[in-house]
Order: C-alpha cells, then sequence, then structure tokens
C-alpha cells in the first residue's frame, strides 16, 4: 500500500504547515478481540484538543477472556461493564453517526493511530460499512495516519528498540497512563504526538486516503 502523497487527492488542501493544511485526531477503539475480521467495538474515543469524543457500545461478540482482563470490559447481558462499573451505552449505528458529526466539526480531519492501517481502521470502515455510512467517512477525512510508521521514520526514535504506545509515551513524556482504555489512549497519543513535532512533509507522507484501507 502505497501512501497519499498529494494531500489534494483525498480533499486536503495545500499548506505552509501541517495544523492549516490538516486537523489531526487522535482516536482509538477497545474490541472484543484482536481478530480484524471477527471483532466488534466496545469504545469508540478521540481527541483533538480540549474537545473529546467517547462512546460505549453492547458488542454483538462474546469478549475474549484475554481482551476482557486487559481492558476490564465483561458484558453481562445488555450491559456493558468497565471494571464491574455499568458504562452508559448507545447503539453501535448512533456511535458512529455522532463519530462523524464530531469529525465534521474540525477543518481537514485526519484520523491519527498506532497500526491504524492494520488495525483501527479496517475495524472502523467495517462498521461503518454495516450502516452505509462509509462513503460519509470518505467525504469527512483526507484519511489516516499511522504513528507506529511515522514513527519509525522520525530521528528521535531512531534509538527506540519498542514502539508500544505505553512504552513510548514512558521514554519521552516520562509518565505512564491508563492504558487500554480507548480515550486515555487517545489524549496519550496526542502529546506524544506534540513532542514528536512531525514536519507537514513526514505527516503527508504516512497519510493513507480511505479508499486505500483494505478490510
Amino acid at each position: 500500500m502505497q501512501p497519499l502523497l498529494d494531500p489534494r487527492a483525498a480533499g486536503g488542501r495545500p499548506a505552509r504547515s501541517a495544523p492549516s493544511e490538516y486537523t489531526l485526531i487522535f482516536f482509538d477503539l477497545e474490541t472484543t478481540g484482536l481478530d480484524v475480521s471477527g471483532c466488534d467495538i466496545v469504545q469508540l474515543s478521540a481527541a483533538c484538543g480540549e474537545r473529546t469524543f467517547n462512546a460505549y457500545v453492547v458488542p454483538r461478540r462474546g469478549m475474549g477472556y484475554s481482551v476482557s482482563f486487559m481492558t476490564g470490559f465483561t458484558v453481562e447481558g445488555d450491559c456493558l461493564l468497565h471494571h464491574g462499573r455499568p458504562m452508559t451505552i448507545v447503539p453501535l449505528q448512533d456511535a458512529l453517526a455522532d463519530f462523524l458529526t464530531f469529525l465534521r466539526g474540525f477543518h481537514s480531519p485526519v484520523l491519527v493511530a498506532p497500526n491504524v492501517l492494520r488495525f483501527d481502521a479496517p475495524i472502523l470502515l467495517r462498521a461503518l460499512r454495516g450502516f452505509s455510512l462509509q462513503n460519509e467517512l470518505e467525504r469527512v477525512t483526507p484519511g489516516f495516519l499511522d504513528t507506529l510508521l511515522l514513527s519509525r521514520d522520525l530521528p528521535a526514535c531512531s534509538g527506540v528498540r519498542k514502539f508500544s504506545l505505553q512504552y513510548l509515551v514512558e521514554y519521552f513524556l516520562g509518565k505512564s497512563f491508563e492504558a487500554h482504555d480507548a480515550l486515555e489512549d487517545s489524549k496519550a497519543l496526542e502529546q506524544l504526538c506534540h513532542a514528536w513535532n512531525p514536519s507537514p512533509m513526514l505527516i503527508r507522507r504516512h497519510l493513507y486516503a480511505v479508499q486505500q484501507i483494505h478490510f
């Protein structure tokens, strides 16, 4: 898969710097498992400055034990629990529609996440397609930015041997955070990327249009 080198090809606008060209929206999914083709969304979150999005969904599939242990999410009937505490839930279609509305509030919002091309993007697009909302996302965003690929192209990361979000946040920011909570992951990634301050050229190099994602 080749990145989208010309941002105008996916609705982006040429500009002198990344902030005016795109708005980076840091997002994350918590799911019932790690099988991209066979898992459901449990939590969908995003962060951009002081503006955040967060939605919880009761999945159709059961939670895998290892994932439930790692994330703290469990399902009991029609209830979603996080470390035993009931979450306020919405139907998946509403969560997706509300997420699209959230994105429309930004100029050229680029969806940013680690390993987004192999995990978050395919799962999100498959869920959107189930409600005929995939084309709406194509109209809203220029595409996805994969920070896993970006980090390996940053001089600051040349000596880094591990690329998990937890490790990178501790390495560059000197702190820990509540990992495996989609909103906390999104906020931590935003802080990490601000510390990295990637150039507009690197952002364009690792930008992939919605149409380029295989799912």
